[in-house]
């Protein structure tokens, strides 16, 4: 990876924004783990939901590191 100054600014707004997107991701979860009517199904949800993110977080990841190197 080539540490230019344009690319590290890339790279740590990428993680500025997966970060503030864990946040809230965590907090949904957490809302929907409190205040769901069934806890199987917000069970269920939820980890069907960290699957996609963490599916996505690697695409983008894998896109981001190819766009910089």
């Amino acid at each position: 990876m080539n540490s230019t100054p344009a690319n590290l600014l890339i790279s740590g707004i990428y993680y500025v924004i997966v970060g503030v997107m864990g946040f809230f991701s965590l907090f949904g979860v957490y809302i929907l783990m409190r205040y769901g009517k069934s806890v199987i199904f917000s069970l269920a949800l939820t980890i069907l939901y960290a699957i996609f993110f963490l599916q996505i977080l690697a695409e983008s990841y894998a896109t981001l590191h190819t766009l910089i190197s």
